[in-house]
């Protein structure tokens, strides 16, 4: 009976992260950018855009988010944002030998290294000119981000495995709840509601939504793009959740609101 050798997650997603971290470093050294610079244009923390380059996986936040700051990151340096970005947080594949076992990991000459990056800038830079020329402009979900960015508007081309479809019904106001905040969309976000205790929702809604939450004793709002959430909070007047691109979350209780944002 044969058997497959166990691969780490974290570790093959930190080696996407370093490998797409290098290159995007390259290109910000190449144009002679800071990451104070860059900051000032993609609302990404320099210490993220540092995180991104090192392959840092533990200072960065969730995978979903990670995948927007990297669109985000690669568009400001003229790169296909998009086209970086589909290439973090993919499956690992079960390999039965690990590649730096093989033959000709250990007698691959270290020019050959440079010679695979320098293929691989090319090849990225050549689909990202036909991605442009045949292929009209694509939303990708969800803002952040993930900040976050992010948060990723963060977005991806593919919702997660945890999103659920939007449900076209508004949610039935209890007049007797204590705690009830209306919420309409302006730009499209990713959303987390909780309330008391239960999540009630989590997915992607849409510029013009608009949905009623009520809870009893506590109710959390977790958004990837916070600029996008106008919130009334017990028939006060709306106002929005946070900054743009930022992911924020923030608890409603009958006495008081506390909000956690990154």
């Amino acid at each position: 009976m044969k058997t497959k050798e166990l691969v780490d997650p974290n570790a093959v997603y930190r080696e996407q992260l370093l490998e797409l971290g290098t290159l995007l470093r390259a290109a910000r050294q190449q144009q002679g950018l800071t990451l104070e610079a860059l900051a000032e244009t993609t609302l990404i923390r320099p210490s993220l855009m540092a995180a991104i380059e090192q392959g840092d996986l533990d200072g960065l936040p969730e995978p979903v988010y990670i995948r927007g700051l990297i669109r985000r990151y690669g568009d400001a340096l003229q790169l296909d944002g998009e086209t970086l970005a589909s290439q973090f947080f993919t499956p690992p594949r079960i390999q039965r030998r690990s590649w730096k076992e093989t033959p000709a990991a250990q007698l691959r000459p270290l020019h050959l290294y440079g010679a695979y990056f320098m293929l691989l800038v090319a090849a990225i830079s050549g689909l990202s000119y036909l991605l442009r020329q045949t292929a009209p402009e694509v939303t990708v979900l969800p803002p952040l981000n993930p900040l976050e960015g992010s948060t990723q508007t963060e977005s991806e081309a593919r919702p997660s495995a945890g999103d659920v479809p939007a449900d076209p019904t508004p949610q039935a106001t209890d007049s007797q709840s204590p705690i009830q905040v209306k919420m309409t969309l302006t730009a499209q976000s990713w959303l987390r509601i909780t309330s008391d205790g239960q999540t009630e929702f989590e997915g992607i809604l849409q510029p013009g939504d608009s949905r009623l939450w009520t809870a009893d004793q506590a109710l959390t709002i977790r958004a990837g793009n916070a600029g996008a959430v106008m919130v009334s909070y017990n028939d006060r007047q709306a106002e929005s959740l946070g900054q743009p691109g930022m992911v924020r979350e923030i608890t409603y209780s009958p006495a008081e609101a506390v909000s956690l944002a990154w």
